[in-house]
């Protein structure tokens, strides 16, 4: 028996401590889900501050109601009560019954003093310390509120100071029950704007939540997923054509570098094939065959020279695609310069017609490596695709406030199809006819990196089986 009461004694204030502590529990609960909130969600901080701003909106225009009808009701009974005594204090002959009338009939208590503070009527009062008061004063007793105010009058010819005490019991119960209502009015506002704010945030906050789901489905394999900016007429809409933007270079820029992986990867393939073909011949019979091994050291040595000059054109490729590209400028002679490179190119190549065509002295201020570097390679392009005995003319001279450097030759000339893809990187304009005449496609890609790089343009003017012409402005 007594086992089974301090069981259901300890059940009793297992259940008590469950009780006080529950609360205890849910206040925490809470608390950690606003903490939360608060850390993490912007629309619950939007929220907050909406709520916030009007809850102290709603005080203030409840206080400030509060304040001017009380103010305007109790003056009003106070102004009225002193006008009528005034009234009173003002008629000639007035006596003592007057005034002690008048606060019977006002529930009032009316005070005279002289201006030596010296008592000369006080009317009956339930009020016990009411003494003289300078200004305004309250007072409280059990049952009401007065309010006292001190005035300058005539009474029976002497100057005289008028303290009435109204009684503003009436008004203050009435302030009280405005209070009450505007309190009640003021929550059902505040609860259903509270609600509404709720609502009205996550329809706001609905295109950022879809904008921040497409941004988790983009990747590698889906570059070309977009923000949706249909409908949208605000600033989410400026952000997510910003983003589309950026996005669509992010994916030029990865499919530009995947192609030039996958392009690099197949012009490095083919010389390096050709090596370990002639390896392989070497080791089985070159040994002791003086031809072959001759033949296999020239091969050899070409396709290196072939993998070097590759080399070097996506190392510089590579520098300038990540901006670490420095040009070296210095203050040099164009025209000494296209001297220079039409000396050594008539040393080099014979076959061809070099002709030259400098009418003036012209200085530049620019990467003269890198400026001769372009310029070969347009005379080099030239070359390649000009028949023997064909022209390469080489002119120097203006266009406009721009030099214009010329390189035009007699050769086979380009489509328009063509002309199109000429700088971009691994083109080829005719596959069979670059077989024959080596190279990689990447020179003019360089070419015009090199010319951009010195705020210059390149023009070109061709046209099949009547040559090309490339211009340098600079």
């Amino acid at each position: 028996m007594k086992n089974k009461n301090n069981e259901e004694r300890k059940s009793k204030k297992e259940n008590l401590r469950q009780i006080i502590i529950w609360p205890a529990r849910l206040m925490t609960i809470i608390w950690n889900f606003i903490k939360e909130k608060l850390e993490f969600s912007i629309r619950f901080k939007l929220s907050l501050s909406y709520i916030r701003i009007l809850f102290g909106a709603l005080i203030t225009a409840g206080l400030g109601v509060v304040l001017v009808f009380g103010t305007l009701t109790i003056y009003g009974k106070v102004s009225e009560d002193y006008s009528a005594l005034s009234q009173i204090l003002n008629k000639n002959n007035v006596e003592d019954s007057d005034v002690r009338y008048y606060a019977k009939e006002h529930k009032a208590t009316v005070l005279i003093y002289d201006y030596d503070q010296k008592l000369i009527i006080a009317t009956e009062s339930e009020l016990d310390d009411y003494g003289y008061k300078r200004f305004i004063s309250v007072v409280r007793t059990n049952d009401t509120i007065y309010l006292g105010i001190n005035r300058s009058e005539i009474y029976s010819g002497i100057p005289v100071k008028v303290v009435i005490y109204s009684d503003i019991g009436e008004e203050i119960a009435t302030l009280l029950v405005i209070s009450r209502i505007i309190l009640i009015i003021f929550t059902l506002v505040l609860f259903f704007a509270i609600i509404s704010i709720a609502f009205s945030g996550r329809g706001i906050f609905q295109p950022i939540k879809e904008m921040t789901q497409t941004v988790k489905d983009i990747s590698e394999r889906n570059l070309n997923l977009r923000l949706n900016v249909s409908g949208s007429k605000n600033e989410l809409k400026e952000l997510a054509l910003t983003f589309n933007e950026m996005m669509n270079r992010i994916e030029d820029y990865y499919n530009r570098q995947k192609q030039f992986v996958s392009d690099a990867s197949h012009e490095l393939r083919t010389p390096i094939a050709v090596v370990q073909g002639y390896v392989d011949m070497l080791d089985r019979w070159g040994k002791n065959d003086r031809e072959i091994l001759q033949e296999s050291i020239d091969a050899i040595k070409n396709e290196s020279e072939n993998m070097k000059e590759l080399i070097e054109k996506l190392l510089f490729l590579a520098r300038h695609d990540k901006d670490t590209f420095v040009f070296q400028k210095e203050e040099f002679s164009l025209s000494e310069m296209l001297l220079e490179i039409a000396k050594e190119t008539h040393i080099i190549d014979s076959s061809h017609k070099i002709n030259i065509d400098i009418s003036k002295e012209v200085p530049i201020y620019a990467d003269r490596n890198r400026i001769k570097q372009a310029i070969r390679i347009l005379i080099d392009n030239a070359l390649k695709y000009t028949p023997a005995d064909g022209e390469i003319l080489i002119s120097l001279g203006d266009e406009g406030d721009d030099i214009a450097i010329s390189i035009k030759d007699t050769g086979v000339g380009m489509t328009r199809e063509e002309l199109r893809h000429i700088f971009d990187r691994f083109y080829r304009s005719d596959q069979s006819r670059t077989k024959e005449k080596g190279g990689h496609g990447l020179g003019l890609a360089i070419a015009k990196i090199i010319i951009l790089g010195h705020g210059g343009k390149i023009k070109v003017k061709s046209k099949v089986g009547e040559g090309s012409e490339f211009v340098i402005l600079l």
